[in-house]
């Protein structure tokens, strides 16, 4: 899933931008209520002759496979046809975009109207007691229908999106897919190998050790004459996608506490809600035991030396390379996109996701730290906008079910069909892949030259099947993820959801978090390749607490006080 990595990565780049000291001059507001130009009553267009229209500036970060300027998008030319609203587009190239958008921030100088995208909802506390943003509250009251009933049906949405201060700073980005970014990608076993070996899916941990063994002894499983059979390969780092590499910390709760993890919310890694408490997950003897059983399979040959090796890039494991060819050298492993990561499809069918498996004190699993609001301010006004009421308005119809779905994957004729039954349906080859056509040489430039993607939207999960088709690319990723135990799970705990953190608490945060994710990582990795871990137990939970465990949760915890009130 290319759009959610690229999503990660924008959304920990937001995080490293540090506040600056100064502030927007606000200028008053400009009431478009009184331009007989303008309607504000829902109805379409919003604005009735765009040659007299408002003078409204939009920044947008533009990343490189775009070659259409924005106002030319195909999406933006809808919109602009349909509501009247025709901005004033200010591209920002993505790279080097996060300095360029904190020296405006910072300066207060030469800001747009609003911004289309590159902001967050921690950029947004970061400034919002400097009048660099307006309050958003009550434009979503009065002109924002759509928005507002996507609130009502989910408030863990609009809580998250209330700043410590009580307001709402911008518009949010929501994609559900069924909960793909809830839960890692599947874990997944090598059906043909089990076969070969005489062995039945594992139902349990001590079965499942069985198998690897098997695996081990099990000669030429893969049938190329070589040595070359991996039983098991997982991931020790602090860069995960989701969970899904590091599989480590699906077994904690078999052993009797579910750790989570997960890259694209790491500031709240090994922290989880419980009885609506923040507890601190790594300390929990059961991460010790799980320690201990991890270094039983290393000691007795069964994960792959690769799985402590770095990997080519920040996020994937260096045994990657291992399943790129045509040929199963490893066993059991967790993937987030096996379409996109095991691309022989000969081999991808030889593998099946893995059923829970029960442990001595309970069954594999966990639920990752993140929401489908994916960012609570992505299209986020700044104080000297004139025409607040006009941006609000063209934003709500973005909030449009097939607008949504259209403005985040591509729009129609591009990546979407409309068929007879008036459902947007993948414009597909007979390899299952996008069709491309001229200049267009892979889907992110065919996509990113239709819409300017992302912006404020909300894709929801009722609109699969009556409004568009589930998105292609992640059938399988969600299939597995359903294998391997999806909804059980996501009935069992409750992640720590999307804040917007006061600067106090993303100080505080930033200053302890680094510290203790590092203390973890290098206790863990230690423990299961040398061992010694009863010995160095009670040191290992000493140096966190110095560390300041203490103040992280009760920092993320006088956020989730605050949230649970918004929510009710």
């Amino acid at each position: 899933m290319k759009k959610i990595a690229l999503f990660a990565a924008i959304a920990l780049l937001a995080v490293l931008l540090c506040a600056g000291c100064g502030g927007a001059k606000k200028t008053e507001t400009v009431s478009a209520l009184d331009d007989s130009n303008i309607s504000l009553d829902g109805s379409m267009p919003i604005v009735k002759d765009p040659s007299r229209g408002p003078k409204i500036t939009m920044a947008i970060v533009t990343p490189p496979q775009r070659v259409i300027p924005a106002g030319k998008l195909t999406m933006i030319e809808k919109l602009a046809r349909i509501t009247g609203v025709v901005f004033d587009w200010q591209e920002i190239p993505s790279d080097g975009s996060a300095e360029k958008l904190n020296l405006m921030l910072a300066s207060g100088a030469d800001l747009p109207d609003a911004f289309w995208n590159g902001i967050s909802g921690v950029m947004v506390a970061q400034y919002m007691d400097q009048d660099v943003f307006l309050p958003t509250e009550d434009l979503v009251e009065k002109y924002m229908p759509r928005l507002r009933g996507v609130y009502e049906k989910h408030p863990e949405y609009k809580a998250g999106a209330t700043a410590p201060n009580g307001h709402m700073y911008g518009f949010p980005y929501i994609e559900e897919m069924k909960g793909l970014v809830l839960t890692p990608g599947p874990f997944i076993i090598n059906s043909r190998w089990l076969e070969k070996v005489g062995k039945k899916m594992p139902s349990t941990v001590d079965e499942f050790t069985d198998v690897l063994r098997a695996f081990r002894d099990g000669g030429d499983l893969n049938g190329n004459g070589k040595a070359d059979e991996i039983p098991y390969a997982l991931y020790f780092s602090n860069k995960d996608t989701f969970g899904s590499y590091g599989t480590f910390h699906q077994f904690t709760a078999a052993f009797g506490q579910a750790d989570s993890y997960c890259n694209g919310y790491y500031i709240a890694d090994h922290m989880r809600v419980i009885d609506n408490k923040i507890v601190f997950t790594a300390i929990d003897p059961a991460y010790r035991d799980t320690a201990k059983y991890f270094n039983m399979l290393k000691n007795e040959n069964l994960l792959d030396p690769d799985t402590f090796s770095p990997g080519p890039s920040a996020g994937a494991p260096l045994w990657l390379n291992k399943i790129k060819g045509n040929e199963a050298v490893i066993g059991v492993m967790g993937l987030w996109a096996p379409a996109n990561e095991l691309p022989d499809p000969r081999v991808r069918r030889e593998y099946v996701a893995i059923p829970r498996l029960t442990g001595p004190k309970g069954k594999t699993g966990f639920a990752l730290n993140f929401s489908e609001m994916q960012d609570t301010s992505m299209v986020a006004i700044t104080a000297s906008c004139k025409y607040p009421e006009v941006i609000a308005a063209f934003v709500d119809y973005c909030f449009e079910p097939e607008i949504s779905i259209t403005l985040n994957w591509g729009a129609e004729d591009y990546i979407y069909e409309k068929g007879p039954d008036g459902i947007l349906h993948f414009r597909l080859d007979n390899e299952n892949n996008i069709k491309l056509f001229e200049p267009y040489k892979n889907f992110d430039e065919l996509r990113n030259n239709s819409t300017p993607t992302r912006g404020s939207l909300a894709v929801l999960n009722e609109y699969y099947g009556p409004v568009a088709d589930y998105t292609w690319d992640a059938v399988d990723l969600l299939e597995g993820q359903i294998a391997s135990g999806k909804y059980d799970i996501l009935a069992e705990y409750t992640p720590i959801p999307k804040m917007i953190l006061s600067s106090d608490e993303q100080t505080r945060i930033s200053r302890i978090q680094p510290t203790i994710s590092d203390i973890v990582q290098r206790y863990t990795t230690q423990w299961v390749l040398d061992g010694n871990i009863d010995a160095t137990w009670n040191a290992y939970v000493t140096e966190l607490r110095a560390a300041g465990i203490d103040e992280l949760t009760g920092t993320f915890q006088q956020a989730y006080d605050r949230f649970l009130r918004a929510k009710n």
